[in-house]
């Protein structure tokens, strides 16, 4: 257990996972006083598989599917592999414990490893019910990871004032991967959109799809009205 001096500098996946769904440091701080139990809990209520959830299969996502995405202020898949893909850019630091070893102490996770890595979160674990799994060889490898809190905050700035500069950077982005000639459905260009652009979050595109044109959005179906 961390001492409160250590969680201001540093948070576990579960406490950065709830700022990139918030980004709100009241939301993360409260979350101190709860049981693991619970901080389990509010992972696992935004993902659709119940007792062992990873992050996406593939290279950091590639075969993420949309049903994931959450809005709501839930942890889901995609953040998962946004943290990923964050770490592995060197955008935000990460530590954790090797648990091949017979100790506790924290220590950087070799970039080089990352790409036979995925997290996991299993209720219940003996050794970390948080942590780093080899996808190749199906073991616990990393227990615990720690990311820097302010490598988080940079990586996932707060809302607040920028939602319309993200928003607009958005809907440069929407037209240029859907137009009236190739459609894309909501959750196609969400997809891509959380994908490709820098520092995109669900409100933000929301605002940009509602400004794009309806020519260039396509319903579900392939006959289908357009999203609006």
């Amino acid at each position: 257990m961390t001492s409160d001096v250590d969680r201001k500098t540093y948070w576990d996946l579960l406490e950065t996972l709830r700022w990139i769904c918030t980004r709100d440091e009241q939301h993360v701080a409260a979350m101190w006083d709860w049981s693991d139990e619970d901080r389990m809990a509010l992972a696992l209520s935004g993902m659709r598989v119940r007792r062992i959830i990873r992050s996406p299969p593939g290279p950091f996502g590639a075969d993420l599917e949309p049903a994931a995405l959450q809005g709501d202020g839930r942890p889901s898949l995609q953040n998962l592999d946004g943290v990923l893909r964050k770490v592995h850019s060197g955008r935000v630091q990460m530590t954790a414990t090797r648990c091949d070893r017979n100790c506790n102490e924290q220590i950087p996770v070799p970039l080089t490893a990352l790409n036979d890595l995925e997290f996991r979160i299993v209720p219940g674990h003996r050794v970390a019910p948080v942590g780093l799994w080899s996808r190749s060889r199906d073991i616990l490898v990393w227990g615990s990871p720690q990311f820097l809190r302010a490598d988080v905050i940079r990586a996932w700035p707060a809302r607040n004032s920028k939602t319309a500069a993200v928003s607009g950077a958005i809907l440069r982005h929407l037209r240029g991967i859907t137009t009236p000639e190739a459609p894309l459905t909501k959750l196609e260009a969400q997809r891509r959109c959380m994908a490709e652009v820098p520092n995109a979050y669900l409100e933000a595109f929301r605002q940009a799809w509602a400004e794009l044109d309806p020519s260039c959005k396509r319903g579900r179906g392939k006959h289908g009205p357009r999203a609006r």
